[in-house]
């Protein structure tokens, strides 16, 4: 798809998102400006991924997917605002950067990033998507997430972003139920060969888990010696967020 195409898309939605009855075609292709034939084809491309459905005859309103993307976007940038000022404590005393990270669909991504002096920093995409088998955020948010875990683990593919990436599902089987008991995900250069990345808990007023707080940083840098208390500081990071967003300390799901 090219972009003319994913701006059209991207037009549309935002058009029906204005119109929650409903448009036909006809009003679509009139509004917007569209030629009738290229409007249809694009309407029967949104429809088969979920982001708009058929509300009748030739008439289309907007998705599950769409409304549920959407919703991820406000729900983190309440997260955002909630969980800057800890997360900018902790990068500034860790020195490393740090990271927001939050379930995208079938993947995860990076909302936030705390950026610290080091000169060799690991900067990480915001906006990326990151598989749920080969990053830390993905593994930790999985493993707390029974139909997420099932979903990743029945995959017809699990890709191998480095020779350390785990793909085997037995292995990761175990993965996930090692993070359950231990609270936390650590990355040792499966997502980024060299690198060794960290992700722990940041719970909903439900109690469940609903973001994390990453960092990254060369494998030197997280150390046997060091990454215990990067570890705990991030843990202690994530519940300060958590309690802010309704959680209950009591709810923190590993003890410690």
């Amino acid at each position: 798809m090219n972009a003319s195409r994913i701006d059209r898309a991207l037009a549309v939605l935002g058009y029906l998102a204005h119109h929650h009855e409903g448009r036909s075609l006809k009003h679509l292709s009139s509004d917007l400006d569209l030629p009738m034939s290229s409007t249809y084809d694009l309407m029967q491309a949104l429809v088969e991924i979920g982001a708009v459905r058929v509300a009748g005859p030739r008439t289309y309103a907007i998705g599950p997917r769409a409304v549920t993307i959407a919703l991820t976007v406000v729900d983190s940038l309440s997260l955002r605002e909630v969980a800057r000022p800890f997360l900018t404590a902790l990068c500034e005393e860790i020195n490393e950067n740090v990271y927001l990270g939050i379930r995208v669909g079938d993947g995860v991504t990076y909302a936030d990033r705390y950026e610290a002096s080091q000169p060799l920093a690991v900067v990480m995409q915001l906006g990326g998507a990151r598989p749920m088998h080969g990053s830390a955020v993905g593994k930790l948010l999985a493993a707390f997430n029974p139909d997420l875990e099932a979903k990743v683990l029945s995959a017809p593919h699990l890709e191998p972003l480095t020779p350390f990436t785990i793909v085997d599902r037995d292995r990761l089987k175990a993965e996930y139920a090692r993070i359950r008991e231990q609270g936390y995900a650590v990355t040792d250069g499966e997502s980024v060969e060299g690198i060794t990345g960290i992700a722990t808990p940041i719970l909903n007023a439900a109690g469940k888990v609903e973001a994390a707080v990453h960092v990254s940083a060369p494998r030197g840098r997280l150390a046997s010696d060091r990454l215990p208390l990067v570890r705990d500081l991030m843990q202690d990071a994530g519940r300060q967020v958590s309690l802010q967003l309704g959680a209950r300390v009591e709810e923190w799901p590993v003890a410690g």
